[in-house]
């Protein structure tokens, strides 16, 4: 595993002999690093570089406890007379923790590490300085086990997650972390004026409920993070910028596991699938109108031909909690291998994390297994509850190990991904439901990746293969442009991989609301479309044939993407950097954009999709020259425009505003009706002259974990302005069947100084190539 970190602001790594590297060529070892870091004023003791002792000061009652957790942060505990650690599934514990030492300063104790230091005094005064030795905050005297106060030199924090009443506000001044439908709370922040990021934990039981006994509030000087008596732990994150501090961050929680390739394309749901019949006339009606579609998920009726929302806590002695609905499935195995291999469409189904089946109940309580109490009804703010005493209590080992032997069988019969709806019972129910879905099916397919679709959530759940949607949205234009905000505060938050219920799933949408509501979705890392039973299911040729070839043309578009956005999903589970950005990452220094939510960097392409019923663009762009993204029909001509000004007018319905910047390198597929397709026809590689730019494409089996063990193909792309050339070189991992990766590339170059557009024929990819680009747009291989 190789770490890489700054260090007086230059990249560093540590090499397999522990040595410390700089740009510069020069070596010095981690010892002697710190030493003329820190200098003469303090001491030190080496820790053993494969781990880092907790260093223990008593303040009072209470003991401070301080050492580095995982790779990019310290660890704090504050533990009252008779307490214990906080277990806090959140963070990998299964990373090593950060080589640290322990150093004094004055009368303070503490450790230091690559990326700083974190010291406290006899009288419970915490110091946290980044690596240069900068003092990024200090804590008043820790008094008793229920507050900490940090200093502060600005309010603006980022990362709390988000709901309806704040999704289009990127900064907050308080956070209390909690899952509801529509909400999701976290426990973490990155100060944006501090330059560190912060992640807290105290104990969640049974008895908890759906909201963490936690909260942090600033007053723009100072951050209280307050809490119920009783032990408090708290990751500390020096770094000096948003990305950086959100990277980190997501380094913290461990990688996040690549969804197969299937889930970046297009997936169709809705609640109200009558029978075999109609969900394979669907199946057909999707691929006879050329409508790209990778999978299908459906509601309660694929295993049931009931609800159990009204039931008691007792059930009732027919329901079945893990067969099929035969209405629908008859012959299940058979008809998931027919949808998949001659459709091409993969099969998810919802979950719910109770229990209906009466005779089951009565198990599960002898056991101690389920929770006492139920499910918040309503969306956010919650409306009373409903499944009282009849949800599962994942948190308990031997309650996961019964759930997953239940799952098994639907590996075995061909489902591919569980869609689990209701699971805010308790802050931590998704996650440790996801552990008992991954291990049923693990059992049956060992090396098959998990990819599961939740209403809420709470940070590390990426690491299991968890991606998120915004819960029961309304069919509204306010919920339509409130979309972004949601994915971007939730992805600041911790969690990269969000969707949403596109069209909305309460209320009835209509042709157009539906496809703006699409084309936002060509640019999120889920696009799925869902609705409510009674609605008009969100297929497009249910919306007229104007609508329904916007729709196609937006769907289209996210095919197109499938090798950008799988590239840059890789290049996520590798370093940990997130390619959906909101502009205040990108662009610090520009005010103007530091709250938009209604525009995002997608990679280097920045999104500023129409939100308004009346199809008027509202459009920022930041300052510098920008190039309208040609990934549509339309771009048949080089448009370049200035940033740093608004743009207004009315879009045409299939207008999607997007951007580039001079030097992208954009990877696009041909259109294909699935992702399976896609690699068939010649890889498209756009280029935006006017600077240097560089793109590494990555491709691997699709569907198992081999990639985790680098069967990767990776094809470094750069682009040369001065020169005008176009270089690639592949590297193949020895074991990878590229039968599934591309065999030619063809450019099509698009040149700010004529406004023309060069494309060059395909090309086969080999092992390495040349392409020149001359100033008439005369092509040279080379």
């Amino acid at each position: 595993r190789v770490c890489a970190d700054h260090w007086v602001g230059r990249r560093v790594g540590l090499s397999s002999r522990g040595l410390m590297r700089s740009r510069g060529g020069l070596t010095m070892s981690p010892t002697k690093a710190i030493l003329a870091l820190l200098g003469a004023a303090h001491s030190m003791d080496l820790v053993s570089a494969s781990s880092c002792t907790e260093r223990t000061v008593q303040v009072g009652d209470i003991s401070v406890r301080i050492s580095t957790g995982g790779p990019t942060a310290f660890r704090l505990r504050i533990i009252p007379a008779g307490g214990s650690n906080v277990p806090n599934p959140m963070p990998d514990a299964s990373l090593p923790d950060a080589p640290c030492q322990h150093i004094t300063d004055g009368q303070s104790q503490g450790v230091s590490s690559d990326f700083g230091s974190l010291t406290v005094s006899p009288s419970g005064v915490v110091v946290l300085k980044d690596a240069s030795g900068k003092t990024l905050t200090t804590s008043q005297p820790i008094t008793g086990d229920t507050q900490l106060l940090l200093s502060s030199a600005d309010g603006k924090l980022y990362g709390r997650g988000a709901s309806p009443l704040d999704m289009l506000q990127l900064s907050a001044t308080t956070s209390k972390p909690k899952t509801y439908n529509r909400a999701t709370f976290t426990p973490y922040y990155y100060s944006l004026g501090d330059g560190y990021g912060a992640l807290g934990a105290v104990a969640v039981d049974k008895n908890t409920g759906s909201e963490m006994d936690l909260t942090y509030t600033t007053s723009g000087k100072q951050v209280e993070w307050k809490h119920g008596p009783g032990s408090f732990e708290l990751h500390l994150i020096p770094a000096p910028t948003l990305a950086e501090g959100t990277q980190r961050y997501y380094q913290l929680l461990g990688q996040a596991l690549i969804l197969p390739k299937y889930a970046f394309g297009f997936g169709a749901s809705r609640w109200g699938w009558e029978s075999r019949d109609y969900v394979e006339e669907q199946i057909q009606k999707f691929r006879d109108g050329k409508y790209p579609i990778d999978y299908i998920i459906l509601d309660f009726e694929w295993f049931m031909h009931e609800t159990d929302y009204a039931y008691n806590p007792e059930g009732k002695p027919y329901y079945t909690d893990f067969g099929y609905n035969p209405k629908l499935f008859d012959e299940p195995a058979a008809q998931l291998a027919t949808y998949q291999n001659d459709f091409h469409i993969r099969f998810g189904g919802i979950r719910k994390p109770r229990i209906g089946n009466s005779g089951m109940l009565t198990d599960l309580r002898a056991k101690g297994w389920i929770l006492p109490n139920g499910e918040p009804a309503g969306t956010y703010p919650p409306e009373g509850h409903y499944a009282d005493e009849r949800c599962i209590d994942f948190a308990i080992p031997e309650a996961r190990d019964w759930y997953a032997k239940k799952m098994e069988h639907y590996t075995e019969d061909g489902v591919d991904l569980w869609w689990n709806d209701e699971g805010e019972p308790n802050y931590y129910t998704f996650w440790f439901w996801n552990v008992a879905e991954r291990k049923g099916v693990a059992a049956k397919a060992p090396t098959k990746r998990f990819f599961s679709l939740n209403r809420a959530w709470s940070p590390g759940m990426a690491r299991l293969g968890a991606a998120v949607w915004t819960g029961d949205v309304s069919a509204t234009w306010e919920d339509l442009k409130g979309t972004p905000g949601m994915m971007l505060n939730w992805v600041l938050g911790g969690a990269p991989y969000v969707g949403c219920d596109i069209g909305g799933f309460n209320g009835q949408t209509n042709g157009k609301h539906l496809t703006r509501w699409l084309q936002i979705g060509a640019f999120m890392p889920i696009m799925r479309v869902h609705s409510v039973i009674d609605a008009t299911p969100h297929f497009p040729w249910l919306f007229g044939d104007d609508a329904a070839r916007a729709m196609r043309r937006a769907i289209e578009l996210r095919y197109r993407l499938v090798p950008y956005h799988y590239s840059l999903a890789h290049r996520l589970y590798r370093t940990g950097k997130h390619w959906i950005r909101p502009l205040v990452m990108e662009f610090p220094d520009e005010p103007e954009v530091a709250e938009i939510t209604t525009e995002w960097m997608d990679g280097d392409i920045l999104c500023a999709p129409v939100v308004r019923e009346d199809d008027t663009r509202e459009i920022t762009l930041p300052k510098g020259k920008w190039y309208m993204l040609g990934a549509t029909p339309e771009i048949t001509r080089t448009l370049i425009v200035n940033g740093g000004q608004q743009f207004g007018g009315k879009a045409e319905a299939a207008e999607v505003p997007a951007f580039v910047r001079p030097g992208a390198v954009v990877p696009l597929a041909a259109v294909g009706q699935h992702t399976q397709e896609l690699t068939g026809k010649p890889l498209e590689v756009q280029i935006y002259t006017g600077a240097d730019g560089s793109f590494t494409l990555y491709e691997d089996d699709d569907e198992t974990t081999d990639y985790m063990s680098d069967k990767v193909r990776s094809t470094s792309m750069t682009w040369s302005d001065a020169s005008r050339t176009f270089k690639w070189t592949v590297t193949s991992a020895s074991g990878l069947d590229t039968a599934k990766c591309y065999k030619q590339l063809q450019l099509t170059i698009f040149d700010g100084s004529s406004g023309g557009i060069v494309r060059t024929d395909p090309q086969d990819i080999g092992t390495h190539g040349s392409i020149k680009v001359g100033t008439y747009g005369n092509i040279i291989m080379e």
